[in-house]
């Protein structure tokens, strides 16, 4: 929770526990009756799309957090030297809250946009659009929305609940309250919209936009760097529109710096660019292995667990003490 809570700070489900995944149930199963009951040219294929990609996005963020924790584990390349502990994982447990959102919100598009549920495969013309739209439009408010979330009033009702998370893992990158959620979702709907409604949008161009989210979310999170210096060295300008770890984790740590998505390049010119950014860089990559002497593990299996496994199993193991 924030420092004191704003309106809307809950999940609409957030008392459904684990059965809120029942929300999509009647969503899924239309998608699958229409697509088996239809001729294969009026079939929607986007809708039927929705779930396997939902389930690469839970996979995905699945296997950062597994490499991010073992490379904080061992130490190597690792930039903030503490330890996540159990009040992050249970503050961190419903991760995939806004994955359910984002499903609902497909399967309702499809149903209510015109042509948003038949796309095709790919365009190159949306792909462009969405690329440019991002890097532009997209950017430049969210590095401003982000700095208003940094002011006494909003961020102790909605954006102090993200920052709690000092030493970031991949899926904190996704912890923040419902109505802040709301809100990055509509910037981020911008190039999709765009292109559905201009007829240049297609299945790459949608979902492999939000993979790109999903992907940079979680890189700019996992506590350990691991992007080579030579990208850097070799096109110098790389460095305005390509953010590293270590540059988010600053922000975790500082609070009132290094405030853009994934380009840097609105630190530079609004000059809220931490000044140590380059220094941790390189002192994240000169970060050596270690051994850890003893880990500490609720049940045998924990180190696997995913955060909200790990809650359970922790849970289970009081109650049985």
């Amino acid at each position: 929770m924030a420092s004191n809570p704003g309106l809307l700070t809950n999940w609409p489900w957030n008392k459904l526990g684990s059965f809120k995944y029942g929300i999509l149930v009647p969503f899924v199963a239309h998608s699958f009756y229409s697509f088996a009951a239809k001729e294969i040219a009026e079939r929607d294929v986007t809708n039927f799309l929705v779930l396997p990609f939902l389930l690469s996005r839970m996979l995905h963020a699945h296997i950062w957090n597994l490499v991010s924790r073992r490379r904080t584990a061992i130490g190597k390349n690792r930039i903030v030297d503490k330890e996540i502990d159990l009040d992050q994982t249970v503050r961190e447990k419903d991760w995939d809250d806004q994955i359910l959102m984002n499903g609902l919100v497909l399967y309702l598009g499809g149903m209510i946009i015109p042509g948003a549920s038949k796309l095709g495969l790919y365009r190159s013309d949306g792909v462009i659009i969405t690329v440019f739209l991002h890097a532009g439009p997209v950017e430049f408010v969210y590095y401003w929305f982000h700095r208003a979330l940094h002011h006494h009033y909003l961020y102790s009702r909605y954006h102090s609940h993200h920052h709690a998370s000092i030493v970031t893992q991949p899926i904190s990158s996704v912890i923040h309250p419902f109505a802040e959620h709301v809100a990055y979702f509509m910037l981020f709907a911008t190039p999709i919209i765009t292109t559905i409604l201009t007829g240049t949008a297609s299945i790459v161009s949608m979902f492999g936009y939000i993979t790109y989210i999903d992907l940079m979310n979680y890189m700019g999170h996992c506590n350990f760097e691991f992007i080579p210096p030579c990208l850097f060295s070799i096109f110098p300008p790389f460095k305005f529109i390509f953010y590293t770890p270590s540059y988010h984790s600053l922000h975790h740590t500082q609070f009132r710096t290094n405030y853009s998505l994934f380009m840097p390049l609105y630190d530079y010119i609004y000059q809220t660019m931490d000044k140590t950014s380059d220094a941790l860089y390189e002192a994240s990559f000169r970060r050596q292995e270690e051994t850890p002497d003893v880990v500490h593990l609720k049940t045998p299996n924990s180190a696997m667990y995913h955060p909200r496994q790990l809650w359970n199993a922790s849970s289970m193991s009081e109650q049985q003490t």
